[in-house]
């Protein structure tokens, strides 16, 4: 079964990152810090336990009381941080020809542009002063493409559904020093200057992805992640929460991710081009292109239950992409629920995912499903 989030680490770079951790010896954080920052493009790179607190620590620095505009397609955290930062949320829609939000009155400032599953930006919009792109879901070694000067801050995510790691963690990256030296203040205030090795968790969680992979086992994590079992590990949305806040960073958490960029195996354009040959011979609407983020492959098709099928029979994990609009869960329901959003709600009708963030040796496995994916497909021209 190919998944549609990587399990692949190298169980030589966990048990390194482990040792790496437990040394007494350990480089301070800010070194993995300016290494990031060759990946994020900008000057000054914070890490965190969890990207949401990140978040809620950026919003809390900068505004008081102040609404700041969420997309109403994204994760729940998103609003929940502006929302705990002591500020207000005005939820939009996305953009109707991709995943993007971006649909943001020109009175609005500041606002969060979230490039959902990894959709490109759109290049004609001039954002305000007061712009955050939180790019939970594209990959950090592939974002040239959305650098744009006037974002204030970016935001990234590591953790287990993301695209290059299995490991948890975020990234707050900015190029205003005086953001910069607020947040790192607040950062070590929240979560000490220093860091703790490691957590248990997350170091089960990185050497039972890492042994998946080599067992050819991920069939056991597709399971049951399709039948709802590993739901623990998602976002709470039913109440405004960020989660328990740890209390320091983890090392092995910086250093395991540091040795997974080092190794990342960039595929992404040939995986595109594989799906787009196959899937638009069968009249199917793809929304990736090549200035994407590949993240994930996002198809949009009313026959979402039909497709699951096919390529559940073809050993091929597949997502409906999110499970809820931000406007419409309990938090935030009666303040926003007679805005309509045509646009995000399509998306949550219609949007389907495949896996397109594969190592090389699942990408040649997809390859050699080819012929009976296609054979399987014909079902939908009749």
């Amino acid at each position: 079964m190919l998944p549609i989030v990587r399990t692949d680490l190298k169980l030589i770079d966990i048990v390194n990152s482990l040792i790496d951790s437990l040394q007494k010896d350990n480089k301070p954080l800010e070194e993995f810090e300016r290494k990031l920052g060759n990946f994020s493009k900008q000057e000054y790179n914070l890490i965190f336990p969890k990207l949401r607190f990140g978040m809620e620590l950026t919003f809390k620095v900068l505004f008081d009381n102040q609404t700041i505009g969420v997309p109403t397609y994204s994760c729940s955290v998103v609003p929940h941080s502006v929302v705990l930062s002591g500020n207000k949320v005005k939820f939009f829609d996305s953009n109707n020809y991709n995943l993007t939000s971006e649909k943001y009155l020109n009175n609005i400032d500041p606002y969060v542009v979230t490039p959902w599953y990894g959709s490109s930006l759109d290049k004609n919009i001039r954002h305000h002063e007061y712009v955050f792109g939180d790019f939970s879901h594209v990959n950090i070694l592939d974002n040239s493409k959305f650098l744009n000067n006037k974002f204030l801050a970016y935001f990234y995510s590591f953790s287990s559904g993301k695209p290059i790691s299995s490991i948890g963690g975020g990234l707050v990256s900015t190029n205003n020093k005086e953001l910069y030296l607020k947040l790192r203040e607040e950062r070590n205030n929240l979560y000490s200057s220093s860091y703790q090795a490691f957590t248990l968790s997350e170091v089960l969680f990185s050497l039972g992805g890492s042994l998946l992979s080599t067992f050819n086992a991920e069939k056991i994590k597709t399971s049951l992640d399709d039948y709802g079992y590993l739901n623990f590990l998602r976002e709470d949305i039913t109440n405004i929460s960020l989660g328990k806040t740890p209390k320091k960073i983890s090392y092995y958490q910086a250093s395991l991710l540091m040795k997974n960029i080092e190794k990342y195996e960039d595929n992404s354009l040939e995986i595109y081009n594989f799906w787009e040959n196959l899937l638009t011979d069968f009249q199917i609407e793809v929304l990736n292109d090549k200035e994407w983020s590949n993240s994930h492959m996002n198809i949009r098709t009313k026959s979402r239950d039909e497709l699951r099928k096919i390529f559940k029979k073809n050993s091929i994990q597949s997502y409906y992409g999110a499970t809820y609009l931000n406007h419409l869960i309990e938090p935030y329901y009666r303040s926003h629920s007679n805005n309509k959003f045509p646009n995000s709600l399509n998306n949550f009708h219609t949007l389907f995912q495949l896996p397109i963030n594969l190592s090389n040796k699942n990408f040649r496995k997809l390859q050699s499903k080819e012929p009976q994916i296609r054979k399987s497909l014909q079902i939908l021209l009749k």
